[in-house]
């Protein structure tokens, strides 16, 4: 029945198999972002081919992979709730081999997490991420002062160890993508003398190696580029990954961002896995379709859904004709206009690829997985 969003089996495959390629290859760590998918099975491909962790972005989001057994995950976020602190602890008390990692940002969140940890019985420090932001971007540190300020102060406490410094790039932005890359250059150049800053003054000694972790699906190439050069620390040093979309690619935004098979020539270019299948319900005026998916089935943030094949009755799947674009979606209804180059049929079914993977896998509970043939040989679940 449709409407219905699916996977590529083939594409999952190519994409995973590079990206754990790559970071190899760069003598990286990955720990993709759990929140793209939420799908348990989907992880478990991830961890199989060498992820090292996972990353959440909420409690929630942690609990869930806590369920399914993940025994190494990393909280990008500041936590400063008291009930979820507890859990951690507790979570860390009754498991001693689980790995968590939460972010700080302000001597604020470090004491909350000393008052919620006071009394929790946990024997071990909770490990922190120091969390350095670029002017106008979201949670982190804004300037050096701050940082050692934070650092300074989670070094006071009993009940934390410092444990490295993590940032998220994802969010500079320039007119023009040359000058994004430059802004991006420049602010992994200043997390980098951070990090050698606070190793100077001697704020890792707690832990056995600093981790130094960023890098979502636009921009990872860069991240190699300015942190995976050699460092000189009083300790080793563990290089993280920890892009997310990697994994089903995109028909628009990560298209035209992602370094893979363009600024990274090498490697060739991610694969589409994502699709989104309607049927045509309507032609009520010369050159409109209205399709059977909307706002509650397709990602509609950045850009809308992208026509590429027709399926009529038992003929084979085609490519679409040229001129068809999708241009408003309501909640359950798609707007094609169509081109001279294509004459839809009511009935026919239409394909498109999706824009902005982490709005598409929280409107499904379930997602088919396909092969080239569009047989189902699998079927994922998420967990939003």
């Amino acid at each position: 029945m449709l409407p219905v969003m699916v996977l590529k089996d083939s594409a999952l495959r190519h994409n995973i198999e590079l990206m754990a390629k790559y970071c190899r290859d760069h003598d990286f760590l990955l720990a993709p972002h759990g929140k793209t998918t939420m799908s348990p099975q989907l992880l478990k491909r991830q961890l199989d081919a060498g992820s090292w962790a996972v990353t959440a972005a909420t409690m929630s989001q942690v609990r869930v992979w806590r369920t399914f057994g993940v025994d190494r995950v990393i909280l990008a976020n500041e936590l400063v709730e008291p009930a979820s602190v507890r859990w951690v602890a507790s979570e860390l008390r009754e498991d001693p081999e689980f790995e968590f990692y939460c972010l700080v940002d302000s001597v604020a969140g470090v004491r909350l997490l000393e008052t919620a940890l006071g009394d929790s019985g946990l024997e071990r420090p909770l490990q922190i991420l120091l969390e350095v932001g670029p002017v106008g971007g979201r949670t982190g540190c804004r300037t050096p002062e701050q940082a050692l300020e934070v650092a300074r102060a989670v070094d006071s406490s009993r009940l934390l160890a410092l444990a490295g410094v993590e940032a998220f790039e994802g969010v500079i932005s320039s007119k023009t993508l040359s000058g994004t890359i430059d802004a991006t250059d420049t602010f992994l150049r200043d997390m980098r003398a951070m990090v050698v800053k606070l190793d100077s003054a001697g704020h890792f000694a707690k832990a056995h190696r600093v981790i130094v972790t960023a890098g979502g699906s636009a921009f990872p190439d860069r991240v190699v580029a300015e942190l995976g050069q050699p460092w000189d620390l009083s300790r080793p040093i563990a290089l993280v990954l920890r892009s997310g979309c990697y994994l089903t690619h995109d028909a628009i935004h990560y298209q035209q961002l992602s370094p893979f098979g363009g600024r990274i020539p090498e490697t060739g270019p991610l694969h589409e896995a994502l699709e989104v299948w309607g049927v045509v319900l309507s032609l009520p005026e010369p050159g409109l379709a209205l399709i059977g998916f909307g706002k509650r089935d397709v990602p509609h943030d950045l850009e809308l859904p992208v026509p590429r094949f027709v399926k009529s009755g038992a003929d084979m799947t085609r490519p679409v004709g040229g001129g068809v674009s999708i241009f408003a979606v309501n909640d359950q209804h798609a707007f094609l206009k169509m081109g001279p180059g294509e004459q839809l049929r009511v009935g026919d079914l239409v394909g498109c690829g999706i824009s902005h993977p982490c709005t598409a896998f929280d409107k499904w509970r379930l997602i088919p997985v396909v092969d080239d043939g569009y047989n189902v040989t699998d079927a994922v679940l998420t967990y939003f």
